[in-house]
């Protein structure tokens, strides 16, 4: 049988749920049944080069600035080369806007769009709606928008406008099994690898530093926890434009020597073994259905995370984790006091949340629904 021919086109593949779901996605694709191109407008980035490197074909590069529109005829000239029956488009807008115009240069039978967002965040930190007026009319050539939760899905019908008939939802997931759950014997290893005290308190947020991601309220928290004679300790993974916004934030609120900035980092299960807690205290816009908390519920570790986007659909408040309401530092600091000293509670908590994500959240569970997709819209 001949190979289904899918041409990806992104941006870039930084480090991000978006970008990492569908790198997973991709490596379980049967290389039997599919061929797969990347197509990058910038720079691959951190989990591109990973696909390249795993020997997937496709190019960087497309564009030569951020307004490039020529870069949709370099892709029209690669997808006639290749003659893709489907055109795969992350919700970056240029690679909407590009790879759609590509795919009508070349006839294309099909495009679809992955949402993974409700709102995109500009250079300036302000933050608009996903899908403008502009790109709405752009939706009108598509065949499908995935959505990545039924919460995601409802913005956007009713928020954002786009057609209910061409929403499909197809959930995050992760790879269960590379997320190993957090025993006593893992903890002690994972603590003395990062050097931290057995009695240490630790809290860990794994998200980009971006505005949207409210680390601010975390130090907050921090804070007022230090305040009333709590040393918690924390660790930051991640970068982004405000790294250096917060340094000089835990620097005036005195919990500088109680805040670790650790960078991206690759050995995220080892730094979630290490911990009491992880915490998403994300403000309400640009927050789906993100891959910190399923990580973390799978790996057995206790989660706290704001009541926003889609995050109640996995964390149910008092059963796979705590909720709290996004930008209430005060609540947030009396919800990880509270997590910390009841630990049988915070057990039980872990063990439920580790068989939800096992149930609902895995990557294979989210290839086989693409695959569905994909055989539905390239037999049509």
């Amino acid at each position: 049988m001949e190979k289904r021919r899918i041409a990806v086109v992104a941006s870039t593949f930084g480090v991000g749920g978006a970008e990492i779901v569908t790198g997973n996605v991709l490596r379980r694709l049967p290389r039997e049944r599919y061929d797969v191109r990347l197509h990058f407008l910038h720079d691959a980035g951190i989990v591109g080069r990973d696909l390249l490197t795993d020997g997937f074909d496709g190019t960087e590069r497309l564009c030569r600035g951020r307004r490039d529109v020529g870069g949709a005829v370099r892709l029209a000239r690669r997808f006639r080369s290749f003659v893709p029956g489907l055109v795969w488009c992350l919700d970056h807008v240029d690679a909407m806007w590009l790879g759609r115009m590509a795919a009508l240069f070349t006839g294309v039978p099909a495009s679809i769009i992955a949402s993974h967002s409700t709102g995109l965040v500009d250079a300036r930190g302000r933050i608009r709606p996903s899908f403008r007026r502009r790109e709405r009319v752009l939706v009108e050539f598509m065949a499908r928008i995935v959505a990545v939760s039924e919460t995601h899905a409802r913005y956007l019908r009713d928020v954002t406008g786009l057609p209910a008939g061409r929403i499909v939802v197809i959930e995050n997931g992760i790879d269960v099994d590379a997320w190993p759950v957090a025993t006593p014997a893992r903890r002690r290893e994972a603590r003395t690898a990062l050097g931290i005290d057995a009695a240490d308190a630790v809290v860990t947020m794994v998200a980009a530093m971006r505005p949207e991601k409210a680390h601010d309220v975390l130090l907050h928290a921090v804070e007022i926890l230090h305040a009333s004679g709590r040393r918690v300790r924390v660790l930051l993974a991640g970068d982004g434009p405000l790294l250096e916004t917060l340094r000089r934030d835990a620097q005036r609120r005195g919990i500088a020597d109680r805040v670790e900035f650790l960078g991206i980092r690759r050995d995220v299960a080892r730094l979630l073994h290490a911990s009491d807690a992880v915490v998403l205290p994300s403000r309400a816009v640009v927050e789906t259905l993100p891959l910190s908390v399923l990580e973390a519920m799978a790996s057995g570790v206790p989660v706290i995370a704001s009541r926003v986007g889609s995050v109640p659909e996995v964390v149910v408040d008092g059963e796979t984790g705590r909720l709290v309401a996004p930008g209430d530092a005060m609540e947030l600091a009396r919800v990880i006091a509270a997590t910390l000293d009841d630990a049988m509670a915070a057990g039980r908590w872990s063990r439920e949340a580790r068989r939800r994500v096992e149930a609902r959240y895995s990557v294979d569970r989210t290839t086989a629904r693409y695959e569905q997709l994909f055989d539905e819209l390239m037999t049509a």
